[in-house]
């Protein structure tokens, strides 16, 4: 049976005895987590089976593990892994590769990679996306190793500073620009997204980094490289806010772009920045821009 480890820790050796919640309650565990690993979990304290009315002391070895709510086959994958500890696993996500197994597609996904990763790595985690970018959009990607760490982010209300690299069709001219347009879903499509009033709030900074006209047998393209600071996470933010502006990303056909040259949206996830939600470190972390996109403006 396979089960990921939750809780793995040693109690601090001036910790006076206390029960299995109280210890527990400490951790950034979620109610609902606390109820699964009451009713389900596989507890040890010193490599001893225990149960949730054990008394923990000061110096003990506890490990609570469950049975993942959905297993996923393991994949080999070439993972670019930027940083890991024993919390968070950072990855430059490939363009093409999905997040996680749909209905239709079960096999090759990063959960699937990331999963088949730890088990060569003889690492006990499960596959926790902290955000999650498009199946053609390529960058960084943070995945926490458990439940517990993927909680401590959202209940630390952590702050990322993200940026994105992007090439537009056309030429942005060279001033920098905030959007404030909501959005929300396109009547008629689960898919689709654009502005309205009615949709959520929505903020990117744009700034321009370069311009260059690509030359082809039989044509020209002008494009532009800008870097668009994200100050929320709305769905498809960036493809419907260039869009709306009349310059959508090249490759996205969704939203205006054409395929002639790159087959997928000039998107890339390339630069994070965050306090990391167990030991409070600063992280900076960057991804290069993919080979396809640096084509379109060299």
């Amino acid at each position: 049976m396979k089960t990921a480890t939750i809780i793995d820790l040693i109690v601090d050796s001036d910790v006076h005895t206390q029960s299995m919640n109280h210890i527990i309650k400490q951790q950034h565990i979620s109610q609902r987590m606390r109820r699964r690993l009451r009713n389900e979990g596989i507890i040890t304290v010193n490599d001893e089976p225990a149960t949730w009315n054990t008394l923990v002391h000061g110096g003990d070895h506890l490990v609570m593990k469950l049975t993942p709510e959905q297993e996923f086959s393991l994949s080999p994958m070439d993972l670019d892994i930027l940083y890991e500890d024993e919390h968070i696993l950072v990855i430059n996500k490939a363009a093409g590769v999905l997040m996680h197994p749909t209905s239709t597609v079960r096999d090759h996904t990063l959960a699937n990679g990331v999963l088949y990763y730890y088990q060569e790595t003889h690492q006990h985690y499960d596959f926790h996306p902290v955000h999650r970018l498009d199946k053609d959009t390529s960058g960084i990607v943070i995945i926490a190793k458990t439940s517990v760490v993927q909680h401590a982010f959202d209940k630390k209300h952590t702050h990322f500073h993200k940026s994105y690299d992007a090439i537009v069709e056309g030429r942005l001219p060279a001033v920098p620009l905030t959007i404030n347009w909501p959005i929300g879903r396109k009547p008629g499509s689960i898919i689709e997204r654009y502005c309205t009033n009615e949709g959520k709030s929505a903020r990117t900074d744009i700034t321009i980094v370069g311009h260059n006209t690509y030359i082809s047998s039989n044509s020209e393209q002008h494009f532009t490289h800008v870097q668009c600071l994200l100050h929320t996470g709305r769905t498809h933010q960036i493809r419907v806010h260039v869009s709306q502006l009349g310059y959508p990303l090249a490759g996205d056909d969704l939203y205006g772009g054409h395929l002639d040259y790159i087959q997928r949206q000039a998107l890339h996830a390339a630069r994070v920045s965050f306090h990391h939600p167990m030991t409070n470190e600063w992280l900076e972390l960057s991804a290069d821009m993919p080979q396809d996109m640096k084509e379109l403006i060299q």
